[in-house]
């Protein structure tokens, strides 16, 4: 496979970046930056790469020693891939061990931040257990090409249990007894299960004069905050005399994270998870709210903590999601899913 090397006056640039921030697996490597786009399993990576002196000591592992030659000289195309030189580094080489951590540490860090656990489109809930210790043992492997010295003591400090997977647990242990860090011993506790609201949970008293539903922006929320495939629902309601909006949306395996809603001009605390499993508010509105003409009945769930309320709905959003929940769907079972992957809601 061939990348194009593109050469301006902030360093190179090799390959096609990923198109949007959830499809990009990044490791912030010394001199570069490398992504991943994890819907299309490449595995040689694109690079932006702005201080070439520093990236030149490891670029041959990550893109075999041909390809890094064009890459740091000037060559316009190079090739790169996995089946040895100059296609990328060799089966069973150094270079092919370290391609295959950075790749791990990159879409570890990428499944932490958009993995998207739906019990309604049948996605488990990753253990953040297994997804840390993982995420220390690769780190390890490339500790030399990042920008962080203490990345691998960093990681392991993070890790909050043995994540009493076979073969992981064996690994993370004899790492952490070479840099002196104490694992806490594995939790049995059970996983927390997260329901969905169905039947009589769309019912509310009072009279519903509006209702409606709308997707939630990914990029508003942190992971697992909600359910990933579920949307928002409104209603405005009148009450002994008084209106209000009544908001709902299914959590995730998150349920702590603080969030809140949207409404034209009124915001919603969502300040509790109601016996149901769904992040619930409602605030008395003025009437006037009733005379809302249908194009600003638009909902938009949001992170306080996290993210601002954007005014405008993305329109490719839906079909950008929907890929992505196919894309998780079917990792438990792929050749290259991680210990992580595989292991998602067994415990």
């Amino acid at each position: 496979m061939s990348a194009r090397v593109v050469r301006t006056g902030d360093g190179v640039a090799v390959g096609d970046w990923p198109p949007h921030p959830e499809r990009a697996a990044v490791l912030e490597a010394r001199g570069a930056l490398l992504a991943w786009d994890v819907l299309t399993g490449g595995a040689a990576p694109a690079a932006r790469v702005h201080d070439t002196a520093r990236a030149a000591d490891w670029l041959w592992e990550v893109y075999g020693p041909e390809a890094a030659d064009g890459i740091l000289g000037d060559a316009g195309t190079v090739a790169v891939g996995t089946g040895g030189p100059p296609d990328g580094p060799a089966a069973g080489g150094p270079g092919a061990a370290t391609l295959d951590a950075a790749r791990t540490v990159a879409h570890l860090d990428w499944a932490e931040a958009w993995w998207p656990a739906s019990a309604i489109a049948g996605v488990p809930a990753l253990d953040p257990a297994v997804l840390r210790a993982e995420r220390a043992v690769a780190t390890a492997v490339v500790e030399h090409l990042l920008d962080d010295e203490d990345a691998t003591a960093r990681a392991l400090r993070a890790v909050t249990a043995d994540p009493g997977v076979e073969g992981l647990s064996a690994r993370l242990a004899a790492l952490a007894e070479d840099y002196g860090v104490v694992v806490p011993p594995a939790v049995r506790a059970g996983r927390a299960e997260y329901a969905l609201a169905a039947g009589d949970a769309d019912r509310v008293d009072g009279v519903t004069v509006h209702s409606g539903s709308d997707a939630v922006d990914w990029a508003l929320v942190p992971a697992g905050a909600v359910d990933a495939a579920a949307e928002a629902r409104w209603a405005v309601v009148r009450r002994g005399g008084e209106t209000s909006l009544d908001v709902a949306v299914a959590a995730g395996p998150r349920p702590e994270v603080r969030l809140a809603a949207r409404f034209d001009r009124v915001d919603v605390p969502l300040d509790r998870v109601d016996g149901l499993g769904r992040h619930v508010g409602r605030v008395p509105v003025p009437p006037t709210v009733l005379l809302l003409p249908p194009d600003r009945r638009r909902l938009t769930v949001y992170a306080p903590d996290f993210a601002a309320p954007t005014p405008e709905p993305d329109p490719d959003a839906p079909a950008r999601r929907a890929a992505l929940l196919d894309y998780a769907r079917s990792r438990s079972g792929a050749p290259s899913a991680t210990w992580t992957e595989r292991t998602a809601g067994r415990r």
